[in-house]
């Protein structure tokens, strides 16, 4: 196990031996069902005769990095009840020996579960909401889907754009976003996130494109400057 890099290779090592507890357990009553009080103490044992120290690293190291989704899975109940154990030995000789954890130690699973939540709510809010399609000069013309934070400045996602184009004076570009024939600059603080959800959200349904392109004062077609925006609600 200390030798996976991977928070997944990780927990399912963890499982593997886990479940070559419960086949250890069954050879000696074949036929008798155990359950979790039986597994716990059985653990310990095993645990007591590891390298506690290397097995405790192991288990904060899975227990901060697993993936959220996982934390309601077979993986996340093995990887508590590992901790819980290894807290018991760690504390053996200053409490006693229950198959209760401690209110420290459930107390401490209790803060880890919480961050996992939160953690598991941010990545949900950075989904697909988060990718937005650019075009380069023209709409659909030369697409590309970008991933950026939701918070990302315009600035920033001119700055993805020139390099995703390849462009060779960024300095000259810009972003702009092309409503029903209408052209809008974006200005460098707007967050195009929150446009675009603006103009998803917005009745009736409108055709809207983003554009990176140059920035020559008439937004490449010889007409009036495009007016720039930097709310959401420009319309």
């Amino acid at each position: 196990m200390h030798k996976a890099y991977s928070p997944e290779k990780k927990i399912s090592t963890l499982l593997k031996t886990c479940k070559l507890i419960y086949d250890s357990m069954a050879l000696g009553n074949p036929g008798k069902s155990y359950g979790a009080d039986d597994f716990l103490p059985v653990l310990m044992y095993v645990l007591a005769r590891s390298n506690l120290t290397e097995m405790l690293l192991n288990v904060e190291y899975m227990m901060e990095l697993m993936d959220p989704a996982l934390q309601l899975g077979e993986g996340s109940y093995y990887l508590t009840t590992t901790y819980g154990a290894l807290e018991h030995i760690k504390n053996y000789d200053k409490i006693t020996v229950t198959r209760q954890l401690s209110v420290e130690v459930q107390d401490s699973i209790h803060r880890w579960e919480r961050r996992r939540t939160l953690n598991k709510a941010r990545a949900s809010r950075s989904s697909v909401q988060d990718f937005i399609s650019v075009s380069y000069l023209e709409p659909e013309q030369q697409s590309r889907t970008l991933a950026s934070r939701a918070d990302t400045l315009a600035e920033a996602l001119c700055a993805q754009c020139a390099e995703k184009f390849e462009v060779v004076q960024p300095q000259d570009h810009r972003l702009f976003v092309l409503v029903d024939g209408r052209c809008f600059q974006l200005a460098d603080e707007a967050l195009p996130h929150r446009i675009k959800g603006y103009l998803l959200r917005s009745e009736p349904k409108r055709d809207f494109h983003f554009v990176y392109r140059p920035l020559d004062g008439s937004g490449g077609s010889g007409g009036p400057p495009c007016l720039v925006v930097r709310e959401p609600n420009f319309l």
